[in-house]
């Protein structure tokens, strides 16, 4: 806040005088202030607003028509108590959930600071001196020794004129909401990473199970083909093709097995322990569901997806920050007045002490500093049409990811029940060769290949089954959900950011 002056009459002590000439200098501030208010209300409205122009569609081309949104809650939809316990522990123990938090609060603060230029400033203050010169009393020489002390109240207050306080107020206010919707875009980012690691874990250590019980049934070929071996009823080339069928599905098992470990480590830190203690995370021994996920309407999809809903803070911050900048032009008011008691002693003699009273007002306005202002509103004005393209952007994408999400579900789906009916085909044709082969009708070569033929189609079924849980979980974090079961219950209605109060 500038320096405010300190004229002369307006510097009294006690008595009616200083009352009189802090009214009268009221009065005209006040009809000053009256006058350019009205002017820059006028003007003030012209400010432009920027807001997103992107058609939303009545539904998603990927999906049916469906009233119904998302579950809230959806990992507890794959019916899975492990997973749902994994993604309750990191909600309340992951380190970037913390840190995100951290920034809401440091944003919290911020719009208290920028509040707070909205109201009066008051102060205290106290003074002393004790100046010693000299002073010869008989030859009446020098100058007189004093000794002054006092104390006062301080107040200072610029009044918003032009709105330039209320929008930065308000700019704050945007930004600290955009900071809490960061906070639910990293929730939702670490559920669904929680997620993503235990599917992976979990189809692993299927994939691991089923190579083992393939390998224990090729090394039973290979022992069968060997005792036939030496009783003459089959080749040396007969045991090598056996021999290279079980060690080559035995050589799957290290690399899934890796897999599984670093899943285990991704979730151990996700939930807010160490890589060390992974091993105590074990997955449900149960078949894990896939469900049928609802996409709801695409109009409800911004009021889901934290990174929109921050984007469109940011616009209503881009906004705020363009008014703010527009009042640079139009001018500023400032009061301050001083309350006090103030002694003096001179010579030793005390003078007693007496009131003091300062008023003033101060009345600014640019009219020349080298282009500052306009540069100041071309920035804002470029910073408003970049968040608005990125609110824009975000909606689009926001939109794109869903229909992605629901083309890949349904179209794995249809994998999974071909590759599911294929492994029956499979085990059907497998079981054949081996009772064809022990009555010696066929030779080694064709059940070797119906092992094959098995073994590849359980594999892809495993491998489709778990891309499909996948995909259901990037469904849902396309969808946006979930972030909202971990929401302080003091403030329901933050979380959609549909409440917000209008930026004047």
């Amino acid at each position: 806040m500038p320096r405010l002056p300190t004229p002369h009459p307006l510097t009294r002590h006690a008595g009616q005088a200083p009352l009189q000439h802090a009214e009268r200098l009221v009065g005209v501030v006040a009809g000053a202030a009256l006058a350019v208010s009205i002017a820059l209300v006028l003007t003030g409205c012209s400010t432009e607003v920027a807001k997103p122009s992107v058609d939303m569609p009545a539904e998603f081309a990927a999906s049916t028509a469906s009233e119904m949104e998302p579950e809230a809650a959806w990992w507890e939809a794959f019916n899975d108590p492990v997973l749902t316990d994994l993604v309750r522990r990191a909600m309340h123990e992951n380190r970037d959930v913390k840190i995100a938090a951290e920034r809401v609060r440091a944003a919290r603060a911020g719009e208290t600071i920028s509040r707070s230029g909205l109201f009066p400033s008051v102060g205290l203050s106290a003074f002393g001196s004790d100046r010693s010169t000299g002073y010869d009393t008989a030859k009446k020489k020098g100058f007189p020794d004093t000794e002054t002390v006092g104390a006062g109240l301080d107040v200072s207050w610029e009044l918003d004129l032009s709105g330039r306080l209320r929008a930065g107020a308000a700019a704050a206010e945007a930004e600290a909401l955009a900071a809490e919707h960061g906070v639910r875009g990293v929730r939702l980012l670490v559920m669904s990473d929680v997620a993503s690691n235990y599917f992976t874990l979990v189809g692993a250590l299927r994939q691991v199970e089923t190579l083992r019980a393939i390998a224990a049934a090729q090394d039973e070929t290979l022992r069968l083909v060997t005792a036939r071996h030496r009783v003459g009823l089959a080749t040396s080339f007969d045991i090598e093709r056996a021999q290279t069928d079980a060690a080559s599905a035995r050589a799957q098992i290290p690399p899934l097995e890796t897999l599984a470990a670093v899943a285990r480590h991704r979730i151990a830190v996700l939930i807010g322990d160490q890589a060390f203690n992974a091993a105590s995370i074990q997955p449900s021994r149960g078949d894990v569901l896939v469900p049928e996920a609802r996409a709801g309407q695409p109009a409800e999809l911004l009021q889901r997806r934290p990174d929109v809903l921050a984007l469109m803070a940011q616009l209503d911050a881009a906004n705020a920050r363009r008014k703010q900048a527009a009042a640079e032009w139009f001018p500023r008011l400032f009061l301050g007045a001083s309350f006090g008691r103030q002694s003096l002693a001179l010579n030793g003699l005390d003078l007693g002490a007496a009131r003091f009273t300062n008023v003033a007002g101060l009345l600014t306005m640019p009219i020349f500093n080298a282009g500052r202002t306009r540069a100041i509103n071309e920035v804002a004005e470029s910073g408003q049409r970049e968040a608005l393209l990125r609110a824009e952007d975000g909606i689009v994408r926001a939109l794109e990811d869903v229909e992605n999400a629901l083309v890949t579900v349904a179209q794995e789906r249809h994998r999974a029940k071909s590759l599911q009916a294929a492994t029956e085909s499979a085990e059907a044709a497998l079981s054949r060769a081996q009772s064809l082969y022990d009555r010696g009708q066929i030779d080694l070569l064709p059940l070797l290949d119906a092992q094959r033929a098995r073994l590849a189609v359980r594999l892809s079924a495993n491998d489709s089954t778990t891309r499909l849980l996948l995909d259901s979980v990037q469904l849902y974090k396309s969808l946006g959900g979930g972030w909202q079961v971990f929401e302080q219950p003091a403030n329901p209605t933050a979380a959609t950011g549909a409440d917000r109060p209008p930026l004047s």
